[in-house]
């Protein structure tokens, strides 16, 4: 095989490929063997008719279609390999050359990943995040803790307020006329959610358990059922429980409940102990996402088209399966939304192109620097994997190749440029 390739376009080539003659030969005699049945010669049975006497009736080009089919992908994959080329696209073959089974030239056109023009990413300034822990820190965890373990207790003695939850019915109506999703018995009402139509909440409040009134509110525009976008409404309200949240005393008793400690001061270190930590986490994923939205903007890269639109379509299927988890399609889950899947895509394509920037930046980083995993580091994140699906790591290990490896070390390079630019940033007060 010989190959080249010409740059035809920005960040587009066509590699053209000669294949070897005695590779030629032997795909199209794979293919007389995969599709003789097909040829009907007198004289002969399905199939037992030689490749000379089929290729006189039915000339050498029978047999091109399925021989390219299988041998112009390898080939290809060989040449870009061999000529150091990193496709983004899928190619758009052609032959070009074909002569009886001697010669076959064939082109692909593809997309290639660009080059980056690397900018400032070290010594890039970023501010400095506070982790200290304070008495007011503590104290506010502690007060969120006691609110995440509420009671519901039913009030009778006041009418309902911002805050309570309020079990309705309630029956709306457009123009005197009923509609679908407008009617519901006993329903829980959280007032000063933003759970139900704009108006709608505020027109409960003030009144009492047994009470019978008429809500009137007025649909968004951008209301996702179009049928009922800026129509008015009037719903039948009767409000037949009113409930508010109480919060449990923040005590000794509350900390022995809430953890293993008995008293409120032992709860309170281990907490601030814990919000250290988080804030630590939290700065360093600060000083991470900040530094290298600098290193990005800093560089110079003109991302192909199709990078973004293999970005976005990952995107969309990441959705699709997390949505799916809770056997929800995605078509109806817009449909539902009021959203359209054009609309989505619009709002994915920036985030896509942000993500496909990182990694050509991440990645022009690490060979810049030469930074390469450990060996220990890469065990770790094989065995992560080897977790993740429940296999034994030293099973795993011994049917390891030397392209899962490889695969183990791609991952594992992002990280290490991300590293490598926080570890060189300067931190000001």
């Amino acid at each position: 095989m010989s190959a080249k390739f010409e740059v035809t376009e920005k960040n587009k080539v066509l590699v053209t490929v000669e294949v070897d003659p005695e590779r030629f030969e032997a795909a199209l005699e794979r293919s007389f063997q995969r599709n003789k049945k097909k040829f009907k010669i007198n004289g002969f049975r399905d199939g037992h008719a030689p490749r000379k006497i089929v290729e006189r009736m039915y000339g050498v080009e029978a047999f091109y279609d399925s021989a390219f089919n299988s041998l112009i992908p390898r080939e290809y994959e060989e040449a870009v390999k061999e000529l150091g080329l990193k496709p983004v696209s899928d190619p758009e073959y052609t032959v070009t050359e074909v002569e009886g089974n001697t010669k076959l030239v064939f082109t692909a056109a593809v997309f290639v990943e660009p080059e980056v023009t690397l900018g400032e990413y070290k010594g890039l300034e970023v501010k400095k995040i506070s982790t200290e822990v304070t008495d007011e820190d503590v104290d506010a965890e502690l007060k969120r803790l006691a609110e995440e373990d509420y009671r519901l207790e039913s009030v009778e003695d006041r009418p309902a307020q911002d805050g309570d939850t309020v079990i309705i019915d309630y029956k709306g109506t457009v123009d005197g006329v009923a509609f679908e999703g407008g009617t519901a018995d006993n329903q829980n009402l959280v007032l000063g959610s933003g759970q139900f139509i704009p108006g709608f909440e505020e027109q409960v409040a003030g009144h009492s358990i047994g009470d019978d009134f008429v809500v009137s509110v007025t649909f968004p525009e951008d209301y996702h059922a179009k049928e009922l976008a800026g129509k008015a409404a009037e719903f039948a309200v009767t409000l037949h429980d009113i409930k508010t949240k109480i919060i449990p005393e923040i005590n000794d008793d509350f900390a022995a409940e809430k953890s293993e400690f008995e008293t409120l001061d032992e709860y309170k270190k281990d907490l601030a102990v814990k919000l250290g930590e988080k804030k630590e986490k939290d700065a360093k994923i600060s000083y991470e996402n900040q530094l290298v939205e600098k290193a990005c903007a800093n560089a110079e890269v003109d991302i192909p088209e199709v990078m973004i639109d293999t970005a976005e379509k990952n995107i969309i299927e990441s959705y699709r399966r997390q949505i799916g988890n809770y056997g929800i399609k995605l078509e109806d889950y817009l449909q539902m939304s009021g959203q359209t899947m054009e609309g989505m895509k619009e709002q994915i394509r920036p985030n896509a192109e942000r993500q496909v920037r990182e990694e050509l930046v991440l990645d022009a980083i690490t060979k810049a620097e030469g930074l390469k995993p450990t060996d220990e580091q890469i065990e770790a994140h094989l065995k992560e994997i080897a977790d993740a699906y429940k296999i034994d790591f030293e099973e795993f290990k011994t049917n390891l190749t030397d392209e899962m490896k490889s695969f183990a070390e791609h991952d594992l390079s992002p990280k290490l440029a991300v590293d490598f630019i926080v570890a060189n940033a300067v931190y000001t007060e």
